[in-house]
């Protein structure tokens, strides 16, 4: 099966994880662009989760690796306000025809909230069903040694 990781990252955070979910599955990870630029350092990046809880979609450059070619693509993203990131919204709905039939995976990351009200959210958007993986800093889970556990685990999953 041919498969990517696609990836929002402002912070960094996911674009190391899609990195390492990318070299357990053998594949590439590209990252998901907004055309606006946003607020990625100090206190006013926070702002950012207002456009996310408006359910507001960003517009995104087109990537390179088109979703249609691949069987497995696996999305790694932040979660803001418990709720989709513009850009990962405006990449579901710019690719959501590409995204049917095809084995999906969601990871996100998240500061300390319980992300199940964030993947209820991305369900109601995402053209299939998927397999849900979260990291949540405040239950150390950003670790190293407790991220590569859990994404070989997530791998498992994905490739059954």
């Amino acid at each position: 099966m041919k498969t990517i990781v696609y990836f929002y990252s402002l912070s960094g955070h996911c674009e190391k994880l899609s990195g390492k979910i990318a070299a357990e599955m053998h594949c590439e990870a590209e990252r998901i662009v907004e055309k606006k630029r946003r607020l990625s350092k100090g206190f006013l990046r926070f702002l950012n989760g207002r456009s996310a809880l408006q359910r507001k979609s960003a517009a995104i450059e087109a990537v390179r690796n088109e979703p249609v070619l691949f069987d497995r693509i696996v999305i790694v993203t932040p979660i803001w306000a418990a709720s989709p990131t513009p850009a990962v919204r405006g990449f579901l709905e710019k690719y959501y025809q590409d995204l049917k039939g095809k084995k999906l995976g969601l990871v996100v990351t998240n500061l300390g909230s319980d992300p199940a009200e964030a993947f209820s959210k991305y369900q109601e958007i995402f053209p299939e069903p998927f397999i849900k993986l979260s990291f949540t800093k405040a239950k150390d889970e950003w670790k190293n040694l407790k991220e590569d556990e859990i994404i070989k685990q997530f791998v498992l999953g994905i490739n059954q």
